[in-house]
């Protein structure tokens, strides 16, 4: 199953429809592979003659982000960034002076150990975790 069929099985359990500003949210998002914020977002739809308000935006990645088909990351400058969680999960490097974002793999049997000895020595409960690791890129160091 493709990552477009995934999506409209996702809207369909969930009782919502393809609108068009959510076909065109979405679409926006498979150009990039990068973590976009609201306001990115926002001018990306206008180019393609697709104004949406802030607020129905708001509205609208935060109902995506509910049902899991995006997923919200913090790059380091208080902002939310908004990427497809549909696609492998992953980790960011993050550069601080040029402020390019890369996608990282990571063992992901190793971070789940870690997660069940935290949630065992602590006693907490993880529902998710996001990962970014903050430097320099090769052309900034």
């Amino acid at each position: 199953m493709g990552y477009e069929e995934e999506i409209f099985t996702v809207l369909k359990t969930h009782h919502l429809r393809l609108t068009k500003t959510r076909k065109a949210l979405i679409e926006v998002f498979f150009r990039y592979e990068v973590p976009l914020s609201a306001q990115d977002i926002s001018r990306e739809l206008s180019k393609i003659q697709r104004a949406v308000n802030k607020t129905t935006v708001y509205r609208e990645l935060e109902r995506l982000r509910e049902i899991g088909i995006i997923g919200a990351v913090q790059l380091g400058d208080r902002k939310q960034y908004y990427e497809l969680a549909l696609r492998r999960h992953h980790h960011h490097l993050i550069c601080l002076r040029c402020a390019v974002v890369e996608d990282i793999d990571m063992d992901e049997r190793a971070l789940l150990g870690q997660e069940k000895r935290i949630q065992g020595e602590k006693h907490f409960t993880i529902l998710r975790h996001s990962l970014e690791f903050f430097g320099l890129c090769k052309m900034c160091s």
